[in-house]
């Protein structure tokens, strides 16, 4: 069966299917992002780990100064930033491109991929992509790293919440070469959700419909997507149940002998028959074109932008009549 945008908007979240009650933790966080003080901003969250050049379909090669190019934009963006690297290079080049602006909200952390879930099952990965006669779709079944880079932003997020790292209602993962096309760009801009955003769900960008007759195998030796996970955006204390959510299915495809990218698993997960129920659901932003990777990013980035010039025309008419 087929799923529209439409009728994937109209499937209600069933909020019920949460137990904040579970464990300590559960309920801490529930309770801090839900308390009446809290700002209603969007925290990003971000990272880069450097795994060297590695070929992106049949005839691109991405290298690491191709996003170290990419992430320029990174120094207008006036939301919290949380940066996640292993990489000195990179710890230097972020605070370079945030010093004079936003460094207050900016925090910067050098961390070790030995100590990441996403990369210490690296080699699991690779055992399951090393099978004879798996599908060679390059780097999302071929190149264990790159899998565990996409792996690795869940782990970072629920890292984000369970450390009080963030005090905003909000959180958002960027791939941190998100906003490529307007690196060159000089004005500031802040990412804010807009009017029809569902708070009761986790917003992504929609690629292709969901067909949820699929397999987990026609979806990874499909190369097949729904929805993109260069960006995605939540109420924090839901986003820590889609990630954990996300972080036990990648377990269970492990365990069926099946991996690929995020964009796969949240495919995957997301089927009528996936052996776990995730908790919380999806509204997806789409153009209904063949080119949706960046809308919910602009759409985001675009709600701001309107506010603001609203607020100037105003003003400029109310000094008028003054």
């Amino acid at each position: 069966m087929r799923l529209t945008p439409e009728d994937w908007n109209k499937r209600k979240s069933n909020l019920k299917n949460i137990n904040w009650m579970e464990n300590e933790e559960m309920f801490r966080i529930h309770k801090r992002y839900n308390s009446p003080g809290i700002a209603s901003d969007i925290t990003i969250v971000t990272a880069y780990f450097d795994i060297g050049a590695f070929q992106k379909g049949r005839l691109r090669t991405f290298t690491p100064n191709k996003y170290k190019t990419w992430m320029e934009s990174i120094k207008r963006i006036e939301n919290p930033l949380i940066v996640f690297t292993d990489s000195q290079e990179i710890v230097k080049k972020v605070k370079e491109l945030r010093e004079g602006f936003c460094e207050n909200e900016t925090q910067i952390y050098l961390v070790s991929r030995d100590d990441l879930w996403a990369f210490r099952i690296a080699p699991e990965i690779k055992n399951v992509m090393s099978q004879e006669n798996y599908p060679k779709l390059y780097p999302n079944t071929v190149n264990e790293n790159y899998s565990s880079c996409m792996h690795v932003k869940f782990e970072l997020i629920t890292k984000v919440i369970q450390e009080n790292l963030t005090d905003t209602k909000f959180i958002s993962w960027m791939d941190i070469g998100l906003f490529r096309f307007v690196a060159w760009e000089e004005n500031k801009f802040k990412l804010t959700l807009p009017p029809d955003f569902d708070s009761t769900k986790i917003a992504y960008n929609e690629v292709q419909a969901h067909h949820s007759s699929s397999t987990i195998e026609d979806i990874i030796a499909g190369n097949l997507v729904w929805v993109g996970g260069g960006m995605f955006v939540g109420k924090t204390d839901l986003m820590y149940v889609h990630c954990v959510d996300y972080m036990k299915s990648v377990t269970k495809m492990l365990e069926l002998m099946w991996i690929s990218t995020d964009q796969q698993v949240l495919y995957s997960m997301y089927l009528p028959n996936f052996p776990l129920k995730p908790r919380v659901e999806i509204q997806v932003y789409t153009t209904h074109s063949l080119d949706d990777w960046y809308h919910l990013a602009n759409v985001l980035k675009d709600t701001h932008e309107i506010k603001t010039r609203r607020v100037k025309t105003l003003s400029f008419y109310f000094l008028q009549y003054l």
